[in-house]
């Protein structure tokens, strides 16, 4: 049956009606979760760097007896110290069996490098030879050796030294005259070479007659005992050559107790307090200066470079060497000697 147009608007009322009846509905929430942020990574703390290991050199040398040695020391000391390096001496006191035992001690405390004042050139040979075949470096100063592995001898070229200070002594001679020649310990390089510069020197000068090549073994009494001797088997002596001011004093002393201060022409080695003092006094009439504790010191700088850095050093650092005169002249040595290596 047809519905009326009466119906059909009721029906209509009522679909309308309910549809703003849904569209009023409040909307359902929906539960979100509130956002955490992420918890931070915990940082991993860095490994401990290790602290950079000491250099540790160990220093063979002889007893610190004379200004020499002492400022020889005190030169690879401040360097060390500069460095950071940690340097420690045993003292052999010219005793080779000693310093073997000494090096021996610094082997097995570890060592990484060694400085040796060789208290015999061919008694310290096993020694450097043990150190070679641990592959410990091994430096000399002062006192070389005669064999085994050295990278670099630093020290006086007591060669041109002798040869040198006869030429001087000759000269204030006159170019003739009997000489003795007061040396130190037999059987170091150092005292080898400064025999042979005063041997070349009087070959080559047949005017100077040298009377004796003597060891007082860097003693005062000894070299004033050696003095007397030659005093009395040559009383006409002209001139004496001291290598050290250690045993110069004992000459003066031999001298003067003769009455020849003022006859017999004394020339030294070193230019330490006691050497200036007798070129003041008149007692000396000249003196060879070397620069020690800036050549131990140039070689502890050696010694750090090759074993941090691997830089070679050169096989031999002479040092400069001045001669002062009792006229207050300071002077440059010329050496080396052309056509001489150690």
């Amino acid at each position: 049956m047809k519905k009326t147009w009466v119906e059909r608007v009721m029906v209509g009322m009522l679909v309308a009606a309910f549809l703003l009846a849904g569209c009023g509905a409040p909307a359902t929430e929906v539960a979100v979760e509130p956002t955490v942020p992420p918890a931070p990574a915990t940082a991993v703390p860095p490994e401990p760097t290790a602290a950079p290991k000491q250099l540790f050199v160990g220093y063979s040398g002889p007893t610190q007896l004379d200004n020499f040695q002492i400022v020889l020391w005190e030169g690879m000391q401040e360097k060390a110290t500069e460095l950071g390096v940690k340097i420690v001496m045993l003292e052999s006191d010219w005793d080779a069996v000693k310093q073997a035992a000494d090096i021996e001690d610094f082997l097995a405390q570890g060592v990484d490098a060694l400085i040796v004042n060789a208290a015999d050139k061919d008694g310290v040979i096993p020694s450097i030879e043990k150190a070679n075949a641990q592959g410990v470096p091994v430096f000399t100063i002062d006192s070389a050796a005669a064999g085994g592995e050295v990278l670099s001898h630093s020290g006086n070229d007591l060669y041109c030294i002798g040869y040198r200070s006869m030429e001087y002594l000759s000269e204030q001679l006159g170019g003739t005259g009997k000489v003795l020649h007061v040396n130190g310990v037999p059987g170091l390089m150092i005292v080898t070479w400064n025999d042979d510069g005063v041997k070349k020197f009087v070959a080559e000068n047949p005017g100077i007659e040298l009377v004796q090549q003597a060891y007082g073994e860097w003693d005062q009494a000894k070299a004033m005992a050696i003095t007397e001797d030659a005093l009395t088997a040559d009383p006409d002596l002209a001139g004496v050559y001291i290598l050290s001011e250690s045993m110069t004093g004992g000459v003066i002393q031999a001298l003067a107790a003769a009455g020849l201060t003022d006859k017999v022409k004394v020339m030294n080695g070193g230019y330490g307090p006691e050497s200036q003092q007798w070129l003041t006094d008149g007692k000396t009439i000249a003196t060879m200066e070397w620069a020690s504790k800036e050549g131990a010191a140039e070689l502890m700088q050696a010694v750090y470079d090759y074993v941090t850095k691997g830089t070679v050093p050169p096989a031999w650092s002479p040092w400069p060497v001045l001669l002062h005169t009792q006229a207050g002249e300071t002077l440059p040595v010329d050496c080396p000697l052309a056509g001489w290596t150690p």
